[in-house]
């Protein structure tokens, strides 16, 4: 079983959803990611690695948005730092072409000296102060003026994560006065994806979330996630997992309920 432990951040709430510790203290265990509208970073603690897509990783990654199932495979022991970005979120500190990162897993852009100091502060502090080891160098990779750049891509985010589902994009624009034409070109450069595609994702992870956790019935969640009716629903999940939401439901049920890997999964990573 999978153990995490979750912090939020102090510092940078509006870029980083969450930092985490992941070990693996028993077998070896193999994941199948769910699309999902996050980049993170991945620091193997230690000696350990683990695979991406059936390449072995042993260095800081920086994992993109995903528009597909993604598979990992963490070896027993292994023990992962992981700083988990919304879409936006990891531009300002590292400035890689959104392009470069979607579906795909890179070599981070920091250097030895940044990791040592990093992994030094962990071993010396624990997990404890692995939170504040981390605030203490995105402090010193953030770049003001890429930080200036997303904020049309974040108020377009959060207006879609946490606000009105129902209203389209192209509501937004008009109610906000940004030119859709500008917000499609910072997308494709800070995220990789247009607007309408990560609200879609979007859409499609609270849809996703609500079946794992909610009691409530398909239909609910659909409207619950901002779709039109069951068959846009059903549609659009069946797109990015090649299942039907209830066919999804079963496979969820077959599941071993006392690792729960897959809440863990569909949580975190």
């Amino acid at each position: 079983m999978l153990e995490f432990k979750v912090n939020k951040p102090c510092l940078f709430a509006d870029l980083v959803d969450q930092i985490w510790v992941m070990e693996n203290p028993g077998e070896a265990i193999q994941l199948q990611v769910p699309p999902n509208q996050y980049v993170s970073l991945i620091i193997p603690l230690g000696r350990s690695s683990y695979s991406y897509e059936d390449r072995l990783v042993r260095t800081p990654q920086l994992e993109g948005v995903s528009l597909k199932n993604t598979t990992l495979s963490y070896p027993a022991g292994t023990k992962l730092l992981g700083i988990r970005f919304y879409a936006f979120g990891s531009y300002p500190f590292f400035q890689v072409p959104g392009k470069q990162l979607v579906n795909n897993s890179m070599d981070c852009p920091m250097s030895l000296e940044q990791f040592d100091i990093l992994k030094k502060r962990i071993d010396e502090g624990g997990d404890a102060l692995a939170v504040e080891a981390i605030e203490a160098l995105l402090q010193e990779l953030i770049e003001p003026k890429a930080a200036e750049t997303i904020r049309v891509v974040r108020d377009f985010y959060q207006h879609f994560r946490w606000n009105d589902e129902a209203s389209s994009i192209e509501d937004y624009c008009l109610q906000t006065g940004t030119n859709y034409t500008s917000l499609n070109r910072k997308f494709s450069r800070i995220v990789g994806i247009s607007p309408k595609k990560i609200e879609r994702l979007i859409k499609f992870r609270k849809s996703l979330c609500q079946l794992i956790d909610s009691p409530d019935k398909l239909t609910e969640i659909s409207v619950n996630s901002g779709y039109f009716d069951q068959a846009h629903f059903i549609r659009e999940f069946k797109l990015f997992l090649n299942h039907t939401p209830s066919e999804y439901q079963s496979l969820i049920k077959l599941a071993d309920r006392e690792t729960q890997i897959v809440n863990y999964n569909f949580r975190l990573l």
